[in-house]
């Protein structure tokens, strides 16, 4: 089966090969169309990926050799779309094949009926005619001058040879899934794309540009790549002398070295006739073309350059001292003409092409005073003397500007790497100033594009980067809507972020100017577009000790932060926002939150998956309709929810994941602790554990009102809203008590000693709401009040907000998780007592009224029924009762102590607990 399959696949890539330079469509109806048969393949490829590097470039040899590459690109994309995974292990096969003319060649013989075993016997057979005709039909197969005259044997190894690389590319395609063939296959790629395709540095995802014409890459002759080659990979003849021990030699070398029986040596002529021959030859090496007599030696050299030139050794010592002088003046040229040639291309960024621009405008400088130099050797003027002379100035230019061009070559630099190598270099050249002066001008021209993507980010908060050089990196998975749905959004944070390469003459301002273009681009996304006034007039890139573009960056950042703020505040009306979230999140206006409790007591009393959430949303609205809330402009955006866990759980969940304080991490409660008190039970959680409010917030509000700081907000509210709930029930127990004491006289019964209890409670909650309400929120919120009024961007405006609500949960203990469970502990006993007590009280008395409809015990039933106040004191002292009291009394008294301790140790490194500790233990003194 899996052999079938392989057979498939190679009928498929054969047409595939056929089909692509004719018709794209049919191409890739190919692809589709046949993919159920090759998915066993692709499904053994698909857990290996290729590097997007490698895929992209295969995808460009793809869609050169189709005259509609941009429909091609489309049907790729809807196979992606639909889940095909092996998709780019095709592409990458098909790739190699349109790349490499020799497999190119295999598929046509195996398309004509012949299998490779018997096309290697027919190679490696065939005649030296046949096989160049057949060659010569090969596009791209790189044809060598030193093939000629060679015998028959030796083209027969070469053959055998190509044959032997098209078979391995074969096994690897009937092979590509398989763990053992990836790493040769990627080793092959690798090299093969270093030779044909120059990989730049990776460009932006999805960013596509014009690719380099291929005869660029073929004709090393034409652009001077050939002087850059080794003698192994050089397809033409090699220029080493035989005997040079300088550069290593290969077999090849020897049997390529020019007959120099044919040349005749210099030494035979005379020193007059010499000079002219070396000028003659010296004005052509100049421009990069060896002559007769200063010729190119290949290898590789301890300054790092593949090529050398050498001359005659025969001529005259004088001629040959003063000639040696102008060589390192031809060599550099030839780096400095091949790095500008090379940095051209498109795939290295619009620095490197600014920066190839400058040098080609100094190399046509240079150009025009080789000209002059030999027509004034034409009009016989020109001595070997005056072409050193004439030679100076340039020698020492070319030589920084090769320095320059090889550490850029090194290192592969592009974009901010090649600004701060030419900014170091200028630098660096303190005792030159000649040569500093032409590299900051270099450097001057090579910034033009950086400045002007940079221009556009400060002053319209638009990125035009399209080979991602500049300083800044964007992230476009990252939407402003996040900020409002997902508490750990990093929207503001990470949309826009600075890279690890930037220029050292901006590195002083990056943050500066990151935060410009984030405010900028802000308004932009809030439907308003702004141009800086001075923008036009801007245009200042003087790299030098003023740096003039440092203020104007510097004026742009104020501008640009009091546009935003300017914004959110007023138009946005960010503090009535904040207000109308105080107002409902911290209860200070709480005849709402009254109301709502009354009307949703029964639904608030079910379990959180019984509750109907638009049941809940219509008791609200109605409740806010019939309250002072109702004056509030934002009161429909408040909402309600209902969480899946109490209020201890959430944090800390919160604080696993990371996003709680240290202090919370450091003071974690036990997870028994913690598993007690999630109400004994998932069941016995009801919605007075699980509700809270929530408020729909838009953009640019949500930068600042998120939904990290909206889940700060519920915190609190959750911490206030179950505290209001246990004092409800303490008042409805007072209530009870009162109706008692107006009955009888209970005094020296159970029934007072449940009386001083309950008011002890009640003392307690009230103390702690109070602390909360009046010496936490209500002081914190002024004093962010203040501080917003004085901000001067809306960074700070987020800082003091969240420096605000950490404050308010830290003093409200709930960034203190052991004094948290205490006072939760006390709340739970509080409740159990209320409860205890409505179910208790009313129990003693209900005699005859059992089965009455009326409540059993009130004022109106004890004047009618007329119990004597001697019974209801016997039923006021109850045992069961007396005992039940007892219990809670000393198990409040208890965790209220444990409580005091835990306050006034806290209070020597936190002196806000101080306060509340001496609250507390003036009720714990009252007992």
């Amino acid at each position: 089966m899996e052999q079938a399959y392989s057979e498939k696949a190679r009928e498929l890539l054969k047409d595939l090969v056929r089909v692509c330079s004719n018709s794209p469509q049919a191409a890739a109806a190919l692809i589709h169309d046949n993919l159920e048969q090759l998915w066993p393949s692709l499904q053994g490829a698909s857990s290996q990926s290729l590097p997007k590097l490698q895929l992209l470039q295969e995808q460009r040899v793809l869609l050169a050799s189709s005259p509609h590459p941009q429909k091609l690109i489309e049907k790729i994309e809807q196979l992606k779309d639909a889940g095909v995974q092996g998709i780019d292990k095709y592409i990458w096969l098909v790739g190699q094949v349109m790349s490499e003319p020799a497999v190119k060649k295999l598929v046509t013989v195996v398309e004509g009926g012949m299998d490779p075993s018997s096309y290697r016997e027919s190679v490696v057979a065939e005649p030296l005619d046949q096989h160049a005709q057949a060659s010569s039909q090969l596009p791209n197969m790189p044809f060598s001058f030193s093939d000629v005259g060679e015998g028959p044997a030796k083209r027969s190894r070469e053959s055998e040879q190509m044959v032997s690389r098209t078979v391995s590319v074969v096994q690897q395609f009937h092979n590509f899934g398989l763990d053992d063939r990836q790493s040769e296959s990627a080793g092959w790629v690798n090299s093969r794309s270093e030779k044909y395709l120059d990989v730049p540095k990776p460009l932006i995802e999805g960013v596509s540009y014009p690719a380099t014409p291929q005869w660029n890459i073929d004709r090393p002759y034409l652009t001077g790549q050939h002087l850059f080659q080794d003698s192994n990979t050089n397809p033409r003849r090699t220029l080493t002398p035989r005997g040079s021990s300088t550069a290593k030699e290969s077999p090849s070398d020897k049997d390529s070295v020019i007959n120099t029986d044919a040349i005749r040596t210099l030494g035979i002529y005379t020193p007059s006739v010499q000079e002219l021959l070396v000028i003659d030859d010296l004005l052509y090496a100049m421009v990069g073309i060896e002559g007769k007599y200063v010729r190119v030696r290949r290898g590789r050299f301890k300054d790092g350059n593949t090529f050398s030139f050498y001359m005659d050794p025969s001529m005259d010592a004088s001629i040959h001292e003063l000639a040696k002088r102008v060589l390192p003046l031809c060599e550099n040229y030839i780096v400095v003409s091949q790095f500008t040639e090379a940095r051209s291309h498109f795939k290295h960024g619009l620095v490197n092409h600014a920066f190839a621009a400058a040098l080609r405008a100094i190399l046509q400088d240079y150009h025009a005073m080789v000209a002059q130099l030999e027509h004034q050797f034409r009009l016989t003027r020109l001595s070997l003397q005056g072409l050193w002379f004439f030679s100076q100035p340039m020698i020492a230019a070319m030589q920084a500007l090769s320095m320059c061009v090889l550490k850029a070559s090194t290192q592969n630099a592009s974009g901010a790497a090649i600004l701060n190598l030419l900014h170091n270099q200028a630098t660096a050249m303190a005792g030159d100033s000649a040569a500093r002066a032409l590299l900051q001008k270099l450097t001057h021209a090579a910034s033009a594009p950086y400045f002007g993507i940079l221009e556009r980010w400060v002053y319209e908060g638009v990125i035009d980067d399209p080979y991602g050089e500049f300083l800044i990196d964007e992230n476009k998975s990252l939407q402003k809507e996040s900020l409002s749905q997902d508490y750990h959004a990093t929207y503001w944070q990470q949309r826009y972020s600075l890279r690890r390469d930037i220029p050292g003459f901006l590195a002083s301002s990056a943050e500066t100017i990151l935060t410009t273009g984030k405010y900028l681009n802000a308004v932009r996304e809030c439907g308003h577009c702004i141009q800086i006034p001075f923008a036009e007039d801007a245009n200042q890139r003087n790299i030098g000790p003023r740096r003039p573009y440092l203020e104007r960056i510097n004026i742009a950042y104020e501008f640009a932060s009091a546009e935003l703020l300017n914004l959110i505040i007023h138009k946005f009306d960010l503090m009535g926002r904040l207000r109308s979230v105080k107002h409902y999140f911290f209860v200070d206006q709480g005849d709402f939150l009254v109301h709502f409790m009354d009307t949703a007591r029964d639904e608030l009393a079910k379990r959180p998956s019984a509750m109907s959430m638009e049941k809940l949303q219509s008791l609200l609205e109605l409740a806010l309709r019939t309250s002072v809330a109702a004056s509030d402009p934002y009161h429909e955006d408040l909402t309600c929810n209902i969480e899946r866990s109490n209020l201890l759980t959430q944090l800390q969940n919160i604080s696993q994941n990371g996003a709680g304080p240290a202090h919370y991490n450091s003071q974690r409660a036990d997870s028994t602790d913690a598993s007690s008190l999630q109400g004994m039970a998932s069941g016995s959680i009801t919605g007075l554990e699980t509700f809270t409010l929530d408020y729909k917030v838009r953009w640019p509000l949500s930068l600042v009102i998120s939904r990290k700081a909206l889940t700060k907000y519920q915190l609190i509210f959750r911490h206030l809203f179950h505290c209001k709930h246990v004092e409800r029930q303490l008042c409805a127990t007072w209530q009870l008590h009162q109706s008692a004491a107006r009955s009888f006289n209970s005094l020296g019964t159970a029934m007072s000693q449940s009386y001083v209890l309950c008011h002890r409670m009640l003392h307690f909650l009230q103390t702690f709401e109070h602390y909360m309400t009046f010496e936490v929120l209500e002081p914190n919120w002024h004093v962010m009040h203040g501080q917003l009024q004085s901000a001067k961007s809306i960074d700070e405006v987020m800082q003091h907000h969240d420096a605000f609500l950490d404050k308010c949960l830290k003093q409200c203990m709930l960034f203190w998780p052991q004094i948290l469970k205490k006072v939760d502990k006390l709340k739970s006993i509080c409740l159990h007592y209320a409860i205890a007590t409505q179910w208790l009280i009313p129990a003693l008395f209900r005699g005859e009224s059992f089965d009455s409809q009326e409540p059993a015990f009130s004022s109106k039933k004890v004047a009618k029924k007329g119990y004597k106040s001697q019974w209801a004191r016997q039923a006021a002292d109850d045992t069961n009762f007396k005992t039940t009291v007892g219990k809670l009394d000393e198990e409040f008294i208890k965790e209220l102590k444990s409580l005091v301790v835990l306050l006034s140790n806290g209070s020597q490194t936190e002196p806000y607990l101080a306060h509340l500790a001496q609250g507390l233990q003036a009720v714990e003194q009252a007992a």
